[in-house]
């Protein structure tokens, strides 16, 4: 495409206006930016000086009032722990006990494990813990009858000294 000389020498100066308008306007933000960073850290002046202690202020006007109102709603919930607690564990032991008159021993093993894990069921016992218990209890009893056999008093069993060598 062929320019006339006129439009190239128009459009040599609209470019040259272009970037002398290109720029002012990097001038223009830096001057911007400038003014930006220093209303910042006034800002933060400011905060520092005035909002920041009247906030404290305020924080610690409204801490009491909000320390007994998180107490009570704790208390609240450890009432309502103690009350309901009961209630889920009987009605989870009555659920594992229909299930297993139901023989769905899956649903029933499942139900037992969620009352275990969450502390409202007791873990059943094996019979290697009650064997354990009883070889426990067989133990003490053999000590006991050990020491009663070491510390009783027999007259059979003391000879007395003879006094007769004097």
């Amino acid at each position: 495409m062929a320019l006339s000389r006129k439009r190239r020498r128009e459009l040599r100066h609209l470019r040259k206006n272009a970037q002398d308008l290109l720029d002012e306007q990097r001038v223009v933000l830096s001057h911007a930016g400038e003014v930006l960073h220093q209303a910042t850290r006034h800002a933060k002046n400011l905060s520092d000086e005035y909002v920041a202690p009247k906030v404290n202020e305020a924080v610690d006007n409204v801490r009491p009032y909000v320390d007994r109102g998180v107490d009570s709603a704790r208390r609240a919930a450890d009432q309502v722990r103690m009350v309901t607690t009961p209630l889920v564990a009987n009605a989870l032991a009555n659920t594992v006990r229909t299930l297993d008159k139901l023989d769905n021993r899956e649903a029933s093993k499942q139900v037992r494990k969620f009352g275990e894990r969450r502390g409202l069921l007791k873990k059943k016992r094996g019979g290697g813990g009650l064997i354990a218990l009883g070889l426990g209890v067989a133990a003490a009893v053999g000590v006991g009858y050990a020491l009663w056999q070491a510390f009783r008093t027999d007259d059979e069993l003391w000879i007395a000294p003879e006094d007769g060598a004097a």
